[in-house]
């Protein structure tokens, strides 16, 4: 064995599972590709590792993120939600077990660091939340939640005691929360999310709680989907941090709606409010060049993003327009794994399947989700 390669029980902080103590995967990077594209197999490639990973390789990308889609369900019904525009199968929460073992174990022999929990609402379980994250963590760098709140103040069973959600994921190393709100104003922005009648956000006094634990450890974070009833233009958006500012946020994104492939959308509402809403970013960034006491710290420019990233005092904010797109090449991106328990290397297409041996369970999700709509040809 050599010294870059991991075994399951290695790469999976062990004892997390019985259940799992059986499996047994086994990786190891036989190549680095840094800045400078190198030939592959008949592709060039950079910035990547390559992998083999029970007996199959693998090209990922050193920047490629881990989501966890834990649920599909939500208690908000957000007009501009991808759930309801492109591919996120319907299954039960997420839990720990021998599948998500072994993309974990491909994702740290990858090299991958980072990790995220995104819905649908994670929070609407608190418990499995919990308990998912103590098992998946480990071994990552950082990890993010994704939420509109609802469930953080919940009270869970840690092994140290009963705990809020918030802090009993930090205790397992949660080191960010991405807060969605749509609108400082309250009542515009439980009419642009559209929640249920029992719940219409957070408070101010939530918003505290969550910024209190701040630290070098844990980062909160405010983001907002630009639509055009609710932030829009630069003004807005400055309204925006000055509100989050006063609760204790210093960090912001503010994104636009998705754009997606016609091929890849779903023929509903939210894909009609998502074309028809989308704002672009350039003229954005056209005004916020010209603000005096913001400084630019990052520019990407790619084919499926636009990011220009600012600092303004103590706060550091991103704006972000995405154009969701099929994986060019065979180099893996992103690592996701759905509500249906497959781990997919792309957000839109239904048959990107990170382990072959899925393939017959996402071909099934497909025709659930899409009905006779027929992707990249497929029957």
């Amino acid at each position: 064995m050599t010294e870059n390669r991991i075994r399951a029980d290695e790469a999976v902080v062990a004892g997390t599972a019985k259940e799992d103590d059986s499996s047994s995967h086994y990786g190891e990077v036989i190549r680095t590709i840094g800045e400078r594209p190198e030939p592959f197999e008949g592709e060039e490639f950079w910035n990547s590792n390559i992998i083999r990973f029970d007996a199959e390789t693998y090209v990922v990308s050193h920047r490629a993120i881990l989501t966890l889609v834990v649920v599909s369900k939500c208690n908000a019904a957000c007009r501009f939600c991808s759930n309801e525009i492109t591919f996120t199968p319907a299954g039960p929460y997420l839990s720990w077990g021998p599948k998500l073992q072994r993309v974990k174990s491909f994702a740290l022999t990858a090299g991958v660091r980072k990790v995220a929990y995104t819905g649908g609402e994670p929070t609407l379980s608190p418990q499995r939340l919990f308990d998912l994250a103590q098992s998946v963590n480990p071994g990552f760098d950082k990890s993010r939640l994704h939420t509109n709140g609802i469930g953080l103040g919940k009270s869970v069973q840690t092994p140290t005691g009963r705990s809020s959600l918030l802090d009993g994921l930090i205790s397992v190393g949660l080191s960010g929360v991405s807060v969605s709100v749509a609108h400082f104003d309250p009542d515009l922005n439980a009419a642009i999310m559209r929640f249920g009648p029992s719940w219409k956000g957070m408070t101010d006094a939530d918003h505290r709680y969550v910024t209190q634990r701040d630290s070098a450890r844990f980062t909160p974070r405010l983001s907002c989907v630009m639509t055009p009833e609710g932030v829009s233009t630069v003004s807005d958006m400055f309204d925006y941090m000055k509100w989050g500012r006063e609760l204790g946020y210093r960090r912001f994104i503010f994104r636009s709606c998705s754009e997606i492939p016609e091929a890849f959308r779903k023929p509903t509402d939210y894909s009609v409010y998502n074309a028809e809403g989308h704002i672009p970013i350039d003229s954005l960034v056209a005004g916020l060049d010209q603000v005096p006491g913001l400084e630019k710290t990052f520019v990407q420019r790619k084919s499926d993003s636009k990011v220009d990233c600012y600092r303004w005092g103590d706060i550091e904010f991103d704006v972000d327009e995405s154009s969701e797109e099929p994986n060019p090449d065979r180099k893996i991106r992103r690592l996701n794994v759905m509500p249906n328990g497959v781990s997919y290397v792309c957000w839109i297409d239904p048959l990107a399947v990170l382990f072959e041996d899925e393939r017959p369970v996402a071909a099934e999700s497909m025709k659930r989700e899409f009905g006779s709509l027929k992707i990249l040809g497929q029957p």
